[in-house]
């Protein structure tokens, strides 16, 4: 906010925006010293001068949960992390006095006690909030991760389940086997399953998948016929019952998305790279050497 006061050498405007102060005296009219706060005020909201809110990165964090976050589909992971980043001491930092140390401490503090994919995942979002302060709201003039090592990727899974894991893993009827029949045929995610798109024939229709954009994905008998009905399970539910099942029935290392994986190889000898990427909703095909599992032995018996 602005304020006013007339002085001996002429009028004297003092502004007060995001944290920043800024003051001119001598103006000749009070017009014309509230045409330059107000332009001034504009200057600080927009960064033109590099100027830097007096604030915290609690505050930056408040304010991506509200105005970013809350308005994205992975909101509730998003705002559990926003919480947690907030209870870490950066978040007492100033933004004025922000730098590469205060974000190289903090990835350090959590490699100690959770895994480098977990690092990884907080590391991308907290990268995004400064990115977004940087860019769009002008709260920073550089993103304090520049030059801080980011932990390495881990190794990409590789594991796929073998059909005499899928017998025991398919028992009847029941929303879990069905599930599984329609990953194992569709390649689709838990999410995409538990949200019982529409079905017109063989065709899937997603409103919304990871992306955020719809697509339609083309089943086979067996999936349709798994699909019979919906399947009454949240995503959340589907991968905890899968575990459980894996469990019982002593089958290591193997989780509901690696189905995906298992989609994805076999598929590949029947689809070509386009109509596979189409499928799976990938805009880079990248994305289908990294869920295609073939092993070299497998691949070398049709050479």
């Amino acid at each position: 906010m602005a304020s006013f006061r007339l002085t001996p050498y002429g009028w004297r405007a003092e502004v007060f925006r995001r944290g920043v102060r800024d003051s001119q005296s001598a103006f000749p009219t009070k017009a014309a010293a509230v045409a330059w706060a107000g332009q001034r005020e504009s200057e600080i909201m927009a960064g033109v001068r590099g100027e830097i809110p007096n604030l915290t990165v609690q505050a930056l964090l408040d304010r991506y949960a509200k105005s970013v976050s809350a308005k994205k589909k992975g909101a509730k992971w998003e705002l559990v992390r926003l919480g947690l980043l907030g209870r870490d001491r950066i978040a007492q930092v100033r933004l004025r006095a922000l730098d590469a140390p205060h974000v190289s401490d903090w990835q350090e503090r959590r490699l100690q006690a959770v895994s480098e994919a977990s690092v990884r995942r907080e590391r991308n979002l907290l990268n995004n909030v400064f990115e977004i302060a940087r860019k769009e709201w002008r709260w920073l003039t550089k993103n304090p991760f520049e030059g801080v090592r980011r932990p390495k990727d881990g190794k990409a899974r590789d594991r796929v389940s073998t059909p005499a894991e899928e017998k025991k893993l398919i028992r009847g009827d029941d929303d879990l086997s069905r599930a599984i029949v329609i990953a194992l045929e569709a390649g689709m995610r838990a999410s995409e399953i538990a949200s019982n798109p529409e079905i017109k024939g063989r065709v899937a229709k997603l409103v919304d998948s990871k992306n955020g954009e719809s697509r339609q994905v083309p089943l086979s008998d067996k999936a349709v016929e798994a699909w019979k009905e919906p399947v009454n399970l949240t995503a959340g539910s589907i991968s905890a019952l899968f575990a459980r099942r894996c469990r019982e029935e002593k089958i290591k290392g193997l989780t509901f998305h690696d189905l995906r994986h298992t989609a994805c190889t076999r598929l590949a000898e029947k689809l070509d790279l386009l109509e596979l990427c189409a499928m799976f909703g990938w805009k880079d095909p990248r994305h289908a050497k990294r869920y295609y599992n073939k092993t070299a032995s497998e691949i070398a018996k049709k050479l």
